[in-house]
């Protein structure tokens, strides 16, 4: 069974937990095709084949270095997993940090926005982003993993403060914005023929904040031996986790290994 992991430097997380997945899903072939995220946005399916922009030498160089080949032939492959988009939710998130909104209890003392009004503005910015998304891979379909949330370690102000989920930490509404952003994503990405894979609960501190112990030891996936530790790129334990989320939404005749008689 083919597996293409592809997406922008998170895919590092998976590429780097490639021991333990093999281990965990011996029947299940994985390769990884990563770009930096700003490339990344810019690839796209061309007769079968997912990479950089032809026209940019420097991405498909970039790719060939990186990858091995500078493109992919993902139509070989049996499942996709696409990780590293934001899908709007950094927009969803400065919003909410911005404004209280007028039909939930909690006051901040912020200018009053209505909860229509917020829905819509979240549903704006994920759909621009699930178009986007979709148009990258045609009309294959894909499994959708967002970039991972950053480690709590991005809260205090300091070199690694990152805002706005550093907001989120202590935002009386995170979790009710959490279930609405991702019950939109959900519909956004079913609708395009797309399936979402959550980050797994055991790796989540708080809503859009991930457990500091998954960003220690991350590691650069264009550069091998190179540590990033910047809390916003994941570990192995991460990816094999993320891996496991993943292959637990495969159909159930492609998730295990058949028995074989005889």
């Amino acid at each position: 069974m083919k597996i293409a992991v592809v997406g922008t430097s998170n895919i590092g997380a998976i590429k780097y937990a490639d021991a333990q997945i093999a281990a965990e899903h011996p029947h299940l072939n994985v390769t990884c095709f990563g770009l930096p995220g700003g490339k990344f946005d810019g690839a796209h399916m061309s007769d079968g084949q997912f990479g950089p922009d032809r026209s940019d030498h420097s991405a498909m160089k970039l790719a060939r270095r990186v990858n091995g080949a500078p493109t992919i032939d993902l139509t070989a492959c049996d499942h996709i997993l696409v990780i590293g988009d934001t899908l709007g939710m950094p927009n969803t998130l400065w919003t909410a940090a911005s404004y209280d909104i007028a039909d939930w209890p909690a006051r901040t003392g912020r200018a009053l926005l209505s909860e229509p009004a917020f829905l819509s503005a979240m549903e704006e910015a994920i759909t621009t982003r699930a178009d986007h998304l979709r148009s990258q891979f045609a009309d294959l379909p894909i499994y959708v993993a967002l970039a991972p949330y950053p480690t709590t370690a991005v809260v205090p102000k300091g070199e690694h403060h990152q805002m706005p989920y550093a907001a989120m930490a202590h935002h009386p509404e995170a979790a009710r914005i959490q279930s609405l952003y991702r019950a939109a994503l959900t519909k956004a990405l079913t609708q395009r023929n797309m399936t979402f894979v959550a980050q797994p609960i055991e790796t989540i501190a708080s809503p859009f904040l991930t457990k500091e112990p998954y960003g220690h030891g991350s590691m650069d996936f264009r550069d091998e031996g190179r540590l990033l530790n910047d809390h916003r790129h994941m570990n192995a334990d991460f990816g094999a986790s993320l891996f496991r989320a993943f292959a637990l939404t495969l159909p159930a005749k492609d998730a295990a290994p058949q028995n074989q008689e005889g």
